[in-house]
C-alpha cells in the first residue's frame, strides 16, 4: 500500500523555478529526474517512454539525460518519428509490449503519455515488471483536478480540437503537436494511487503559475486566461502540471 504522507523528493525548488521565474517546464522536470538519478548511482539504466521528438520536443534535453546513462532505452510507438542516434536501443511499441527485461531499469520516465492511457493498469503493471528493485519511474502529466482536462475532453468529444488546434498553432505534426487522443484515467493524485499500489511509494507535486496556458489562446485572449488562472490557483490550489515519482 502507497503511503499517503509519502514525502521522499524535495520540490519547493522546482516549484518555484516554474512559478517565479517562469521556467520551461521541461528543464525544471529534467533537472528532478537528473538531480534524483545522482544519489542513485552510477551507470544507471533509463527507460524514456514516448520518446520521440526529444524530451517534451527537446533533442538537446534529451540529450543531457543520455550523457548521464549508461544505458538509454527508448520507446516511441510512432514509426514516423526518426529518433536520436544516441539511444542504445528503440522499442518501436508500447511499453505493455516492449521486451524489456525485467527488473534491468533503474530510471524511467514519461513526458505527457499518462493522458493517452486508455486503460493504465497494463502500463502500471508493466512498469512494476522492468524497474529495478529501489527503481523509479518520473511522469511529467496534465492535471486532471484542473478544469484545463475536462474543457480538452469535450472538444475532443465534439470533433472541434483538431481544429481549434490548426487554427491557432498550425499544422498538426509539423507546426504542432500531434494531439493524439485523451483520456485522463491516470492523472490525479487518487488515480495514479489506485492503479500504482504496488509501489513503495508516490510523490505528486503540482505546478502553478499565472499565465501557464496563454500559449493555447489567441494573445488577445491572454489577459482574461491569466485572471481566471489567478482565481483556479487561489480557489483551487491547482495548476495544470503534474509530477509524480513513483518508487518500486
Amino acid at each position: 500500500m502507497i503511503p499517503t504522507n509519502a514525502t521522499t523528493f524535495i520540490s519547493d525548488p522546482y516549484v518555484r523555478r516554474y512559478r517565479d521565474n517562469a521556467e520551461w517546464r521541461a528543464t525544471v522536470f529534467r533537472d528532478m529526474i537528473l538531480d534524483d538519478a545522482k544519489t542513485r548511482g552510477s551507470n544507471l539504466t533509463f527507460l524514456d517512454i514516448g520518446c520521440g521528438k526529444g524530451f517534451d520536443g527537446d533533442e538537446q534535453l534529451q540529450r543531457d539525460i543520455a550523457k548521464v546513462a549508461g544505458q538509454y532505452i527508448g520507446i516511441e510507438p510512432d514509426p514516423d518519428i526518426k529518433m536520436g542516434d544516441y539511444f542504445t536501443q528503440v522499442h518501436r511499441t508500447t511499453l505493455e509490449d516492449a521486451p524489456i527485461e525485467r527488473g534491468s531499469i533503474d530510471v524511467a520516465f514519461a513526458i505527457m503519455v499518462l493522458e493517452h492511457l486508455g486503460d493504465p493498469q497494463p502500463f502500471w503493471d508493466k512498469l512494476w515488471d522492468v524497474l529495478a528493485p529501489n527503481g523509479v519511474f518520473w511522469a511529467l502529466t496534465v492535471d486532471g483536478r484542473h478544469p484545463f482536462c475536462r474543457g480538452s475532453l469535450w472538444m475532443q468529444k465534439l470533433h472541434f480540437k483538431d481544429l481549434y488546434l490548426n487554427g491557432v498553432f498550425g499544422e498538426r505534426g509539423t507546426d504542432r503537436y500531434e494531439n493524439y487522443p485523451v483520456h485522463y484515467r491516470c492523472n490525479t493524485p487518487e488515480q495514479v494511487e489506485a492503479f500504482a499500489r504496488r509501489f513503495t511509494s508516490c510523490d505528486f507535486v503540482n505546478f502553478a503559475r499565472v499565465g501557464q496556458l496563454n500559449a493555447y489562446y489567441p494573445r488577445v485572449f491572454h489577459g482574461l486566461a491569466s485572471a481566471v488562472d489567478r482565481r483556479l490557483i487561489r480557489h483551487i490550489k491547482v495548476g495544470t502540471l503534474l509530477a509524480v515519482r513513483a518508487e518500486k
